[in-house]
């Protein structure tokens, strides 16, 4: 996600451009409408393509939410004069899908960009409300925020019921090296095993998995 010369975009071309090019560029007016739907199908098509094992089945009406989410955050980054408290209260919105692994696997085919997002944030103020409220979102999104600093304590305990999921997360992990994820036995245990006897393939994670949490 990077920034690019102001052109109002609505939410289907939003998500297009995000996904070509890295382009998140939105305005101050009310642009969310049309239906990401085949849009979020497509993404979900390509990353099959790379999963370990088979993902769980795709929450189109969970992606969107997601989708909605991240473009408000991205304008509300860009548009200064939205009311902190009306940001917070959209973005804390839940996601009308239950809780399960294919929800989690749904939201994060967009929430993946939300480091990227706060990140971006974070250059702009580290006591911007809207960086507490991406951290809330990475908290109970954690497949989305592996290798996010400041999320602390997550709970992983859908993803890892899920065999797809759990690779998928154990390997993100290793690859970002973000040791705090390893406060959960079963994500220590996960990701020793996943390591076996290549400790080099993942030198910073190795070494706290030599530690006693």
């Amino acid at each position: 996600m990077r920034q690019s010369p102001p052109h109002s975009m609505d939410l289907p071309e939003f998500l297009i451009q995000l996904g070509e090019n890295g382009l998140a560029v939105v305005s101050d007016q009310e642009t969310i409408g049309g239906a990401v739907e085949e849009i979020v199908r497509g993404w979900d098509a390509v990353q099959r393509q790379n999963l370990p094992g088979t993902a769980p089945d795709l929450v189109p009406a969970a992606a969107t939410w997601a989708a909605i989410r991240l473009y408000r955050g991205c304008q509300a980054l860009v548009c200064r004069e939205i009311p902190p408290a009306e940001m917070a209260a959209f973005l804390r919105e839940p996601c009308p899908c239950p809780e399960s692994p294919a929800v989690d696997y749904s939201v994060d085919l967009v929430f993946r960009f939300l480091p990227d997002l706060l990140a971006i944030a974070r250059r702009v103020s580290t006591d911007d409300p809207l960086v507490t409220e991406l951290l809330a979102l990475a908290r109970a999104w954690p497949l989305s925020s592996v290798g996010m600093e400041g999320v602390g304590t997550v709970n992983a305990a859908r993803l890892l019921r899920d065999p797809c999921l759990r690779q998928l997360y154990i390997d993100r992990i290793l690859l970002s090296g973000d040791t705090a994820r390893l406060n959960d036995d079963a994500v220590r245990a996960a990701a020793k095993a996943a390591l076996g006897a290549y400790p080099e393939l993942a030198p910073e994670i190795a070494t706290a998995l030599q530690t006693t949490p």
